[in-house]
């Protein structure tokens, strides 16, 4: 995956485990209020959560045993979860980040009245999907496809520059890699002059952001034809990572980069190529509702030319713009600069 131990480093909000991890990765009850929905991804204390319902009362025995898929987990503020919420039914969900994909359940057994828990695979929420687009998942043919071939890494990978946390599982080492590997990925980064082989980034004054990734996955397969530079962004994006986390302002900085460097044109294939991975189902929405391409990384100035701000994506002829971080929203006159809860609300 990368080579510099400053790639698996971990920032001083993120050293160690914190006791809300493992709560969260077991399961835990939480009140409505203590969950953030600001965001496009359903939050808790700044980690992405999973919400389902636990209890399976009379069906957990057809779920085992394969008959019943059982209750759906969810991933966003969609409208079942508005409609539990009306019903006053919201206090029957668990949240968890368990990367697993397996959900704790309880309910009676067939024979056996008495309580039962197991853990079991559930399907993600298709209302979930549709509102947050989830690679095209409004889309009926893709959503189908989408819900089976569901995975819970892959989607906190996409929207991993939305939380402060990434979850324990993603936490990354220098298992699998040979000895040497730390001066083979310095070598090469060298020998590439230090750029991303994939978005052409330079990164020589930024090295903790260009990785060096093995093609086949295999970490101790160091021949030349499987290694490929590239920056963080660009190796997330690689299928085979699927537990790779990017910060949002480290999101930012490559954005920053590439904008110098000339990199990102102003076009729709840009756009959606080399935004950050957590705003791509907004932009394919505009996009097939016939909006121009935007700005990726646009920022907003003082009247001394100094820079106040940015934001993900930009449309300045409409005065519109989309942001990542609901913190960071601007208010600029005559704009209108929604964050992503915002827009697929």
């Amino acid at each position: 995956m990368t080579s510099d131990t400053a790639d698996f480093s971990l920032d001083s909000s993120r050293v160690g485990i914190d006791p809300i991890d493992i709560e969260l990765e077991r399961g835990k009850e939480v009140d409505i209020k203590d969950i953030d929905f600001s965001g496009p991804v359903a939050a808790v204390n700044g980690r992405q959560i999973l919400l389902y319902i636990q209890d399976h009362s009379f069906k957990f025995h057809s779920v085992l045993s394969g008959e019943d898929s059982g209750n759906r987990f969810h991933v966003t503020d969609c409208k079942k979860l508005e409609e539990m919420r009306r019903n006053n039914k919201f206090e029957r969900y668990v949240v968890t980040n368990n990367l697993s994909g397996k959900f704790k359940i309880s309910g009676e057994g067939r024979y056996d009245r008495g309580r039962k828990e197991s853990e079991v695979a559930l399907i993600v929420c298709k209302l979930c999907l549709i509102k947050l687009n989830y690679r095209g998942a409004e889309y009926y043919p893709v959503r189908q496809k989408i819900t089976q071939e569901f995975s819970i890494p892959e989607f906190f990978k996409t929207y991993s520059s939305c939380f402060r946390h990434e979850p324990k599982g993603f936490r990354s080492g220098s298992q699998g890699y040979t000895p040497n590997w730390n001066d083979i990925a310095s070598h090469l980064k060298k020998e590439k002059d230090y750029q991303c082989e994939k978005c052409s980034v330079m990164l020589k004054e930024h090295k903790r952001l260009l990785h060096v990734h093995h093609i086949n996955g295999v970490k101790f397969d160091n021949v030349p034809t499987n290694l490929k530079v590239l920056c963080a962004d660009c190796h997330r994006r690689e299928p085979l990572h699927s537990h790779m986390h990017v910060k949002h302002p480290d999101m930012q900085l490559l954005t920053r980069l590439r904008n110098e460097q000339g990199l990102i044109k102003n076009s729709w294939t840009d756009a959606l190529e080399l935004c950050d991975a957590a705003i791509f189902g907004a932009l394919e929405k505009l996009k097939r509702s016939g909006w121009p391409a935007p700005e990726i990384g646009y920022e907003f100035s003082d009247n001394k030319s100094a820079v106040i701000g940015e934001v993900e994506a930009a449309w300045p002829e409409r005065k519109y713009a989309i942001v990542v971080d609901a913190s960071q929203k601007l208010d600029i006159l005559g704009w209108k600069i929604l964050c992503l809860a915002e827009v697929h609300t």
